[in-house]
């Protein structure tokens, strides 16, 4: 089992941007790819490259109280640990469970992958 212990990471719309009529990672987004690929880094994980099928646990420890969508966090993670070299493609994910946790100062994502 791995576990990282990553930043609460940009929505789906602030992880997008629009520049000259083409849809590019926003400054938030590359920042948030940055900061996971550290952590993979410091976990000695770098091109890991996990393949088969994967089980992804997600809990969302949020900065505010403020009402929010669960599935709109899960893309930018997927993302990062793959342009990490966590895994070889998210597309080896077969079972995802994504749920709220705690309110926690700054906001976290605990993300916990197994091979099924």
């Amino acid at each position: 089992m791995y576990e990282f212990i990553l930043p609460w990471p940009p929505s789906i719309n602030g992880y997008w941007a629009t520049f000259r009529n083409r849809r590019i990672i926003s400054k938030k987004g590359r920042q948030y790819k940055k900061d996971v690929y550290q952590s993979v880094k410091d976990k000695n994980l770098l091109d890991e490259k996990l393949g088969g099928d994967l089980v992804v646990n997600i809990t969302l420890n949020p900065p505010t109280l403020r009402k929010y969508d669960v599935d709109n966090y899960v893309k930018c993670i997927f993302d990062s640990l793959g342009d990490a070299g966590f895994w070889v493609d998210d597309s080896h994910v077969v079972r995802l469970v994504v749920e709220k946790g705690v309110k926690t100062k700054g906001g976290s994502a605990v993300v916990r992958v197994r091979q099924k």
